[in-house]
């Protein structure tokens, strides 16, 4: 009894430790590095300034708050 626990358990955690270990690869590859998901954002914020959806003073700020984080 004990022994057809510990190998359905052992069966279980062969299906979920790989699992979350690909989980974890997507999402780190798909988030990038901190420098990548920065400048993503300061481009957005380029193209939000010259379409006239934020001021030059958002603009400089919310750059400073990327670049200081």
């Amino acid at each position: 009894m004990l022994e057809e626990q510990l190998i359905k358990a052992a069966k279980g955690l062969a299906l979920i430790v790989p699992a979350i270990f690909l989980l974890r690869w997507f999402l780190s590859r798909k988030a990038g590095s901190p420098e990548e998901w920065g400048e993503r954002h300061i481009e957005d914020l380029k193209r939000r300034l010259a379409s006239g959806e934020i001021d030059q003073e958002s603009f400089e700020r919310q750059v400073r708050d990327i670049r200081e984080s």
